[in-house]
């Protein structure tokens, strides 16, 4: 099988599952405090096998630094955890407090109004959750295309912009050659 045809049956595969899970949360309903988390978790799971499945049919794994991506996990945790307290189907203390300090601060109409797209907000937090990976486990791929490789200087030649002096014999500088990687 070619890696074209891989990436491609990789993709499906993602693909499937993000959507089965999808539709087992439409199942599922939101009429309860405990059913609408389960949705959330679920739309989650859901973001993150299509992420997976997008990063490792195109292996772009090294893209995210650890700070970068506890950075946006944080704030993205916050944002969407907030939201998705507001909107909440019934009232309990975490909701009240929320909805209240909502109000306090000015931004109770914009946190109801997103509300209506928590949904896609947890599949969002899973589909970050998929450069973890990246950010602390996978290490760079090698770099691909001409490498610098350091040698001696060779006796009476210039090096790196300077003229060849009577100590370059031996044991001289280091001259940066460009030679092809090997893969």
């Amino acid at each position: 099988m070619t890696a074209r045809a891989g990436r491609t049956y990789t993709l499906l595969i993602g693909i499937a599952a993000a959507g089965a899970l999808i539709w087992v949360a439409t199942r599922v309903g939101t009429e309860t405090t405990g059913r609408y988390w389960a949705v959330l978790g679920i739309l989650a799971g859901a973001g993150l096998a299509f992420a997976l499945t997008q990063r490792t049919a195109y292996g772009a794994w090294s893209e995210v630094t650890p700070l970068g991506f506890l950075l946006a996990l944080v704030v993205a945790l916050v944002c969407v955890g907030w939201i998705a307290v507001v909107g909440q189907p019934n009232p309990n203390w975490f909701r009240d407090h929320l909805t209240s300090w909502s109000d306090d601060i000015g931004i109770l109409g914009l946190v109801q109004r997103m509300t209506t797209y928590v949904d896609v907000m947890a599949f969002g937090i899973g589909a970050l959750l998929a450069s973890a990976p990246g950010a602390f486990g996978r290490k760079a791929p090698a770099p691909v295309g001409p490498a610098v490789a350091e040698r001696p200087a060779a006796p009476g030649r210039p090096v790196e912009g300077r003229p060849a002096t009577a100590g370059d014999g031996v044991r001289g500088p280091v001259v940066r050659e460009r030679e092809p990687t090997r893969v």
